[in-house]
């Protein structure tokens, strides 16, 4: 790694654990902090793919929010989903045949979305299982649908991106 982008990643990570400890103590924006502290692992693929800052980038990002933010739920909706999405989002896309993305994208999320809904169940809100099958299905549908709505604007988002940013 050069040092350039070491730096450029180090800032990355302080904007990424500030975003989540201000969406950790201010309760009503803790989702958005945390898509948009997601954003962050993204930056290093825009535009010479380095896979191993965005990893290291989120690494670190995991670790340090999860020693600093207050609210461990927004820590785990980063690790599990925000942070992590870009990264496989990337993968996905770079080395996936085309016609199977989608359905890709979908079985990470849906898998992120068991994983995420096993720890709400079990460890951080126990009185907020859902009863009934077709709650959980209605619940699963509209998931999926924000999550193909969240899956474009990020691409929008990462194509004005790559526009707008300086060159290295």
């Amino acid at each position: 790694m050069k040092t350039k982008e070491i730096a450029r990643g180090g800032l990355l990570a302080a904007a990424a654990v500030a975003l989540l400890y201000v969406g950790g103590t201010v309760t009503y924006i803790g989702p958005a902090a945390c898509l948009v502290a997601g954003v962050a692992s993204a930056v290093p693929l825009l535009r010479r793919a380095r896979l191993k800052t965005a990893v290291t980038l989120y690494l670190a990002v995991s670790i340090l929010s999860a020693l600093l933010v207050p609210r461990k739920i927004v820590v785990a909706a980063y690790v599990l989903f925000c942070g992590l999405y870009p990264i496989v989002k990337f993968c996905i896309e770079c080395y996936a045949p085309r016609r199977t993305q989608t359905s890709m994208k979908l079985a990470y999320f849906n898998i992120a979305l068991v994983i995420a809904a096993a720890l709400a169940v079990l460890v951080f809100l126990p009185q907020f299982a859902i009863t009934g099958f077709v709650r959980i299905v209605a619940v699963w549908v509209a998931a999926d649908i924000t999550f193909i709505i969240y899956d474009v604007a990020l691409s929008r988002l990462i194509a004005m991106l790559r526009r707008s940013l300086p060159p290295d």
